[in-house]
């Protein structure tokens, strides 16, 4: 018996959809997978496959993995790549890796276990959808277990690279031990204290925490010589050392170890701790007198000595400043906020492949004359810069102390390219018997600042709206640093790899222009003042001494002459200087009207260009499309019935 044509139709049909379906679960368990993205963030590298293979049975790693069905829009491309990732894993693991994704529900019994098990916390995160803010709990980490070995990750921010954090992860629970850093203690307390006058605990710095995933951070005492088992030394504020705790760090450079010293010329975080300030007493003895050597405190050492040593020259006095400023949102910024935008693409490992790194209120370092020790800068600063004393930017009161930043207006340029951190490393300084240095040397001890941190995890979204605002990337430059320290740079290359963070370069030169414009109304608005007010002086001291040059006039009467005249003048003069302080005020906000102006006027020139350039490929391909078919209808119409409409 004969099939009609419709049950024809429907074998057809069901035929393509077990065909379908077999190549679908054929390609699924075949585990082909491909990241055809420009930057391949999804796709683990070479390195991570062949850890995740080196895994064996004989000590086994499994991932709980707790990830919600439901995130906020923001959170969605960050999910997607940890499911991408860990099939990755899974699908390159041998049998010693086992990976589990669960997706609890709020309240869940695998909420419970995650809870319970491993201190994995839904986060409450607001939700924009549809107009509305809803709150929702989102599970988004895991645990790593191997053995006794634990290590787990308690939320992915938007921020953190996911196939990073895994490896680092995955290779604290597979080894035996931990490299060793030593934190030497100083007045930088960033290992946290005792405040024993407040009676409170201060929590350590975040830089502490991130240490601790990846080594072992051990508190040094600067008294004791450093144990043979440290195998990277990090000095926070090394001129407030002692002289004998100066001496323990110097025998430690000489026998070539690795270390990382920072010199701070203006802590933000505690000013008290400025080279040029007396050493803190020991806790407890501290004391309301300020600006001189408080009792039972030590003098501080020759860090300067040390420093020179090392093969670096600091002027412990001199503040940088840069009148460059790329970034938009921090417009308002004062210009000791220094953003170091140079090109790091094939520089230094530590630096390579980094898009901005900030340095707060820094200094400067050079290499010392005749030192046969390798000088590699890593953080420069750009063309446009000067520096201040640290005496022009606080000021000192005899019960609170030393205060500031006070922003100075004059801000001379100079032609110095100044290097805030730099890595000394080969031969030691001639006629010396040390081994090569391997020491980096960075000015500035605030960049590794927990609101660094805050950024980092947050991907730069300032406001919540899941766009990229700023990106820092001290974070990045700190644990490079200690990474290639250690001699371990296997990590190095994970942490680069991320979505790349493009600006708009037009928009960037625009800025830089209204930046110098309003440079030049206040310098020229500054001349002025003092042209006016030399000018002042001078018709002030003419006056004076025509007033004591008079005849017949007693020294009474030319005192209250020359007093009255002075205060005349002093009235001319502050009038004179409202005017031109309203004057450069106006001069100001023209040129940020003009600069707002001038970038609204690009912004709208991109938007404009983004919504009518990408439709138009395919509006030709449908015009092409149309005329092709016009052409082949009209082809197809017989000739005797083209000739009869003709007709």
């Amino acid at each position: 018996m004969a099939l009609r044509s419709r049950h024809h139709r429907l074998i057809r049909f069901l035929c393509a959809v077990v065909t379908a379906g077999s190549l679908t679960y054929m390609a699924q368990q075949s585990n082909v997978r491909k990241d055809v993205t420009r930057e391949r963030i999804s796709e683990i590298t070479g390195a991570t496959t062949e850890l995740v293979k080196s895994i064996s049975p004989d000590r086994p790693v499994v991932i709980h993995a707790y990830i919600s069905k439901e995130v906020p829009r923001e959170y969605v491309t960050t999910r997607a790549r940890l499911l991408n990732i860990l099939r990755e894993f899974k699908a390159a693991g041998a049998e010693g890796l086992t990976v589990r994704i669960i997706e609890p529900e709020p309240y869940s019994p695998e909420a419970e276990e995650a809870s319970d098990k491993y201190q994995i916390e839904p986060v409450r995160l607001m939700n924009r959808e549809g107009g509305r803010l809803t709150d929702m709990q989102v599970f988004l980490g895991l645990a790593m277990v191997s053995g006794p070995h634990e290590d787990v990750i308690p939320f992915f921010d938007r921020g953190l690279s996911v196939e990073y954090e895994l490896v680092r992860a995955l290779r604290t629970v597979t080894q035996e031990k931990k490299k060793v850093v030593g934190v030497l203690r100083t007045d930088a307390t960033i290992m946290g204290n005792f405040d024993l006058q407040a009676r409170r605990q201060d929590p350590a710095w975040r830089v502490i925490g991130e240490l601790k995933k990846q080594y072992e951070v051990r508190s040094l005492n600067p008294k004791a010589a450093v144990p043979d088992d440290v195998d990277v030394l990090l000095v926070p504020q090394l001129s407030s050392c002692a002289q004998d705790e100066l001496d323990h760090v110097k025998a430690y450079i000489d026998a070539g170890r690795p270390a990382l010293l920072t010199v701070d010329p203006f802590p933000l975080f505690d000013l008290r701790l400025a080279p040029r300030e007396p050493k803190l007493p020991p806790p407890g003895q501290q004391n309301q007198m300020f600006g001189m050597q408080q009792e039972g405190a030590e003098p501080k050492g020759d860090y300067e000595a040390l420093l020179r040593h090392v093969g670096v020259e600091w002027n412990p006095d001199k503040i940088v400043f840069d009148l460059d400023n790329p970034n938009k949102i921090a417009a308002q910024a004062p210009p000791h906020i220094v953003f170091m935008t140079r090109p790091f693409e094939g520089g230094d490992p530590i630096v390579d492949g980094l898009s901005e790194v900030v340095a707060l209120f820094g200094g400067s370092i050079a290499p010392v004359s005749g030192a046969e020790a390798e000088f590699v800068p890593l953080l420069q600063v750009g063309d446009r810069t000067g520096t201040h004393n640290f005496e022009e930017l606080v000021q000192r009161h005899p019960l609170f102390g030393v205060n500031g930043p006070i922003i100075p207006r004059t801000r001379n340029l100079d032609a110095t390219q100044h290097i805030v951190g730099a890595r000394i490393a080969g031969a030691a300084t001639s006629g010396e018997e040390s081994k090569p240095r391997n020491v980096i040397v960075l000015a500035d001890l605030d960049l590794f600042g927990d609101q660094f941190f805050a950024f980092h995890e947050r991907g730069g979204d300032i406001d919540g709206d899941g766009l990229v605002d700023i990106r820092f990337d001290n974070v990045m430059f700190l644990l490079n640093a200690i990474d290639s320290l250690a001699g371990d740079e296997s990590l190095v290359a994970l942490r680069k790899r991320r979505s790349k963070y493009r600006r708009l370069t037009k928009i960037d030169e625009l800025t830089e222009e209204a930046v110098d414009q309003k440079e030049t109304e206040v310098k020229n608005a500054s001349e002025r003042a003092e042209a006016e007010l030399a000018q002042a002086k001078a018709a002030l001291e003419a006056k004076v001494k025509q007033i004591q040059e008079r005849e017949g006039v007693d020294e009474t009467t030319k005192a209250v002459l020359i007093q009255s005249a002075e205060d005349a003048e002093n009235r001319r003069l502050n009038a004179k200087t409202e005017r031109i302080e309203r004057e450069k005020a106006r001069a100001i906000t023209r040129a940020e009207a003009e600069l707002a102006r001038k970038v609204d006027d690009q912004q709208n020139k991109v938007r404009l260009f983004a919504v009518l350039v990408p439709p138009i490929p395919a509006l030709l391909l449908g015009a092409l499309i149309f005329g092709r078919r016009r052409r082949r209808e009209r082809d197809a119409i017989p000739a005797a019935r083209k000739k009869r409409g003709a007709a």
